[in-house]
């Protein structure tokens, strides 16, 4: 399997995909850690709703929003597809936009 860590151009596109794309946010959002990580435990990848299990390579990242701490973790098939989107490597489609997608489908939002 294919994992966001192969190689440093694709760990450094992962990290540079924007979560927040066409978020204002305010002046005092504030980025405290964003990596990528091996999962010690099972977590839910904020842009496809999918698991993230023991032992997969994924992108944790850590925000200041209003003076509140927030967390989200992206699945490693997310960080594939947001090496895709960043390094501009599809042809018709942006793959991150299937992945987010995916997510609303399995939260039961109207796509």
């Amino acid at each position: 399997m294919t994992t966001i860590t192969n190689n440093k151009q694709d760990l450094d596109a992962a990290l540079d995909f924007d979560l927040f794309e066409g978020d204002f946010g305010t002046p005092f959002d504030t980025e405290l850690s964003n990596k990528i990580v091996t999962s010690r435990g099972e977590y839910k990848c904020h842009i496809c709703a999918g698991e993230i299990l023991k032992g997969e390579n994924h992108r944790s990242t850590t925000w200041k929003f209003d003076g509140e701490l927030m967390s989200y973790r992206c699945c490693n098939e997310c960080c594939m597809a947001m090496v895709k989107s960043v390094n501009c490597e599809y042809e018709e489609d942006d793959p991150i936009e299937a992945r987010y997608a995916l997510g609303h489908q399995r939260r039961g939002w109207a796509v």
